[in-house]
């Protein structure tokens, strides 16, 4: 290279030039000490010699001598002194060769450096380039995004955020860029949360940092925020940094809480509902299986609460509930757990009992808060309840044992003149045992058709002939022979299996009557008892009218029978249903009349034809006085409403004397005809 032989040039040329003047220095060097020895020589030798030598040929010689002895000395001080210094010479030029030659490997290394700083220096600049366009994007992007970015210096404490300060109201100013001042915003119970969350992330045992935490605003209320980040490490495994984004997520955690609120808890109560009770029971049921301990469930049922709703609107029903579960919530205890079943029942958990007389207190204290009268839009109401209790595990080990029983002890309680408390007992047990066992066999039995329709003739009063018969269904039981609905009329209701039964009678029914109607012109009337849950049914106008032309019958040889009870648990609905079914020419009776509630109001807007006075009242009928007047005064009530009346249950003489003097229209009852199979109504009525 140019510059390089440009370099060594010079350096040779500082050498000579060194050399140079090195020799100029040892050239008076040598002179100056020549001129002194000489000089010494010159004046104190021939003194010396003067007082030394006294005769002059000796004096004469020795001078020769010590001229001779002058200029070896000299000679050999000037090789000496000559000789040292070209040694010194030599050597230091050897030195300086040497030195020269590192000079240049130095320099050579130098300049293998320099282009290797130059490479590195052209390569930090496009890194840095890199680097400066990466932050334009980091900060376009930063600026772009709904999220608040965070960047956490783990060695400093020094935490930069984005918007986190302008999302919670303050100004820039008036929060510190530290990990410290965030977390003094941080809810004092979700501080460890958050410390917790960042430890197993920087321990690796979570892949990234996550964690929801609440932070305080500028007005002091505290919002959600959804942090994610992740950490940087050193060789060591030292955190060295963290960064990452917090996002609102206020809205959706209260979203989140609205859903929780009722996916697990009655909206008009406050109470947990059915879902949050059934898995809290399911963790007191583990945990008292490990402990061997032993624990009661109450369900509390209000008495007659749906008469609330139906004379005083279901606003007032609902207070009631509310006051019904604020009264339940003061009496309960730390560790117990209420909850709203639904509608009118509530449960009652009791955890880690001792005795059953502390189940037995709790249960007295449920009944005694029904005792104090509700007072709603200024009016007094009292209401009742019925308290079925089970005992873990002592009655059942699982959860819908314990309920069924619960459920089973409070029907009884209901049962027993309500407003009381029931423990399931082994008698109950036995009871349901068999009622399960019955529900079994209905199933089967519906499955195979194992039912029979029998009829009661129905007999004109006044000429005593055979006007209609009732339907009524049997059960032809594999093993056990025919059974009357009073065996499994409950339980087909309980169960709702009273619907599949109601309409195979129905139709039935109307395929013998088809029977009967080819073989004979004679105008009978055939009575169908409807249960309340077909009467509930929207379409059971259509239904029967759809039945009617398929059997090709006529509307008026059809008679529905419906009870009090059926009525009035929906009147409203009662009466849009019997005028659409009237309006087909299908009779419709009011059966058992005076077991329920007897009320001329709505007796007089109900859509009837025939109003069936109850055996109950035919019974002592020619006995007691009283009876007689209040049957006549039916009858008299009946005809005025222009209402025909078939008596039920007539089973002696007297009792059809009197009817037929009081105007009653047709009768039915043992004194006639018990109910018997279809094939027997029909040969008696041919």
């Amino acid at each position: 290279m140019p510059e390089q032989e440009q370099r060594k040039d010079r350096e040779i040329t500082w050498s000579n030039s060194l050399e140079a003047t090195n020799l100029d220095r040892i050239t008076w060097k040598i002179t100056i000490i020549y001129l002194i020895l000489g000089t010494l020589w010159i004046l104190l030798s021939d003194q010396v010699l003067a007082v030394l030598v006294q005769d002059p040929e000796q004096y004469q010689t020795v001078q020769t001598y010590k001229g001779w002895f002058y200029v070896v000395m000299t000679a050999l001080l000037l090789y000496v002194l000559l000789n040292g210094q070209m040694k010194k010479l030599k050597d230091s030029r050897q030195k300086l060769l040497v030195s020269y030659e590192e000079l240049e490997s130095a320099y050579e290394e130098l300049l293998a450096m320099e282009e290797k700083l130059e490479n590195q220096y052209g390569q930090l600049n496009v890194k840095q380039n890199e680097l400066l366009e990466t932050e334009e994007k980091y900060r376009l992007i930063v600026e772009g995004s709904n999220e608040n970015i965070w960047d956490l210096n783990k060695q400093t404490g020094v935490m930069l955020f984005s918007r986190t300060k302008e999302m919670l109201g303050y100004e820039e100013d008036e929060i510190e860029d530290s990990h410290d001042a965030l977390l003094s915003l941080v809810h004092p119970e979700d501080v460890l949360t958050v410390q917790k969350a960042e430890e197993q992330h920087i321990a690796g045992k979570a892949p990234y940092y996550y964690c929801e935490f609440r932070l305080k605003d500028k007005t002091g209320e505290y919002r959600w925020i959804q942090s994610r980040g992740k950490v940087v490490l050193d060789e060591d495994g030292n955190a060295v940094r963290m960064a990452g984004s917090h996002l609102d997520v206020t809205e959706q955690k209260r979203m989140m809480m609205e859903m929780y609120d009722m996916a697990f808890y009655d909206k008009l109560t406050g109470l947990g509902n059915r879902t949050l009770f059934y898995d809290h029971l399911k963790k007191i049921l583990s945990s008292h299986q490990r402990r061997k301990k032993r624990f009661a469930l109450l369900i509390v049922d209000l008495d007659d609460f749906k008469r609330i709703n139906d004379t005083r609107g279901h606003r007032v029903g609902d207070e009631m509930l509310k006051q019904v579960a604020l009264r339940f919530s003061e009496l309960t205890e730390p560790g117990e757990m209420l909850a709203r079943s639904g509608g009118d029942e509530f449960f009652i958990l009791k955890p880690g009992i001792k005795s059953i007389e502390e189940v037995e207190n709790l249960a007295a204290k449920v009944l005694k808060t029904f005792e104090i009268p509700f007072n709603i839009d200024e009016a007094e109401f009292f209401m009742g309840a019925s308290v079925g209790i089970t005992v873990y595990p002592d009655d059942g080990e699982d959860r819908d044992t314990l309920i069924q029983y619960a459920d089973v002890a409070m029907n009884e309680a209901k049962a027993g003149g309500k407003n009381k408390y029931r423990f399931f007992d082994h008698n109950i047990r036995e009871r349901v045992a068999s009622w399960m066992e019955k529900e079994k066999d209905l199933r089967y039995a519906i499955l195979r058709e194992e039912f029979l329709v029998y009829y009661q003739p129905v007999l004109d009063v006044a000429s005593g002939r055979i006007h209609g018969a009732e339907a009524l269904v049997r059960w032809n039981h594999p093993t056990k022979g025919v059974l009357s609905p009073s065996y499994f009329i409950e339980i087909a209701e309980e169960t709702g299996q009273i619907v599949p039964i109601g309409q195979w009678v129905m139709e039935t029914v109307l395929k013998h009557y088809k029977t009967w109607s080819s073989k004979s012109d004679r105008n009978l009337l055939v009575s169908v008892n409807l249960s309340p849950a077909q009467f509930k049914r929207q379409d059971l106008h259509e239904w029967i009218k759809e039945l009617i032309m398929k059997y090709d019958m006529k509307p008026e040889a059809l008679q529905i029978e419906i009870t009090e009870t059926v009525v009035m648990e929906n009147l409203q609905h009662s009466i849009e249903m019997l005028e659409k079914i009237r309006k087909l020419g299908v009779k419709v009776a009011l059966d058992d009349f005076g077991t329920g509630y007897s009320s001329l109001n709505y007796l007089r807007t109900l859509p009837l034809d025939i109003l069936k006075i109850d055996k109950s009242f035919i019974h002592h009928l020619g006995k007691d006085r009283k009876e007689a007047s209040i049957v006549s005064q039916i009858i008299n009530m009946a005809h005025e409403l222009n209402l025909t009346v078939t008596a039920e249950g007539v089973e002696q003489k007297k009792q059809i004397q009197t009817l037929q003097r009081f105007g009653c229209e047709e009768v039915q009852g043992y004194y006639f005809y018990r109910p018997m199979p279809e094939e027997s109504f029909r040969k008696l009525i041919e």
